[in-house]
């Protein structure tokens, strides 16, 4: 809840894949608040008023995905939805003059998207689902601590390169939507 909040607000491409990992970490928990708060929340070094809040927000996430259906797999709708916002923001920067700093980084990131999306086998997903999906993989590798060849490192590092700055632009279209939407 806390790190989720700050991400919100600082990187929502962090963010998403923040939410994407609360997601699977409660389904490693089986969707059990308790396992969750003994192994999760009672770590946190804050006050019992805190920790109810995060045990609440957890037992908040676990309602949505048993209403949503998605115990097994799949995200929460209200993540989609981000995702899809970020996308418009993605397809907004490609189509203004003035944004030729992302235009260079997507036209850089394109190959590696374009083979992304073909190992991911899925026509319907955005690019920058692609994106965040191939991120997230790559994140689940690391944890793993399953090697990642050099071609797929420099993959992933042009991937991140436009990816930032796309957070970054959403961050500036947060405090500033006129800028983005005349």
């Amino acid at each position: 809840m806390i790190i989720s909040q700050e991400l919100r607000k600082t990187n929502i491409a962090e963010y998403v894949l923040y939410m994407w990992q609360t997601e699977d970490q409660i389904r490693a928990f089986g969707l059990d608040i308790e396992q969750i708060k003994s192994k999760i929340v009672e770590n946190y070094q804050v006050d019992d008023k805190l920790k109810k809040q995060i045990e609440d927000w957890y037992s908040n996430i676990i309602q949505m995905m048993g209403l949503e259906g998605i115990e097994k797999q799949g995200h929460l709708q209200v993540i989609k939805n981000t995702v899809s916002d970020i996308d418009d923001l993605h397809l907004r920067l490609l189509a203004m003059s003035t944004e030729y700093k992302y235009q260079k980084a997507y036209a850089d990131a394109l190959p590696h998207i374009t083979l992304l999306k073909g190992k991911i086998n899925n026509a319907e997903m955005s690019d920058v689902d692609v994106c965040l999906h191939g991120l997230y993989g790559i994140l689940l590798l690391r944890i793993k601590k399953i090697e990642i060849t050099e071609d797929t490192n420099n993959s992933v590092n042009v991937i991140k390169e436009m990816i930032s700055l796309l957070a970054a632009r959403y961050n500036e279209r947060e405090k500033n939507p006129e800028r983005f939407y005349e």
